[in-house]
């Protein structure tokens, strides 16, 4: 049976791979008029835009997060999540100080 401190380790070494590739495979590009695009370098398509550039970054970590629970499966996620909650004195699931928060909303396409 993994440790907390090991499955920490997994779960932290996965999330940040996976991230770094979400971010490399979506980029943001000009579009015209002090807009842009994001596309996706794997499928050569336009995933979003054209946008503020604020948007377009936040659209890329939002799609990078998602990459990451689809990496994790759910099982990991959960039992991470529990683990947590478990160790937490205040009862309260709380969130990693390094977790992103994004407070932003953005205008739909």
């Amino acid at each position: 049976m993994k440790t907390n401190e090991q499955i920490i380790q997994e779960v932290t070494a996965l999330m940040a791979t996976t991230w770094l590739a979400a971010c490399e495979r979506r980029v943001i590009g000009p579009a015209s008029g002090n807009k842009f695009w994001v596309v996706d370098l794997r499928e050569k398509v336009g995933l979003f835009g054209p946008a503020s550039g604020d948007e377009c970054r936040l659209f890329v970590h939002r799609m990078a997060a998602l990459d990451v629970l689809r990496e994790l499966g759910t099982e990991r996620v959960a039992d991470a999540s529990l683990k947590v909650a478990n160790n937490n004195e205040s009862g309260w699931m709380a969130l990693p100080s390094w977790w992103p928060t994004i407070t932003t909303t953005r205008r739909p396409c």
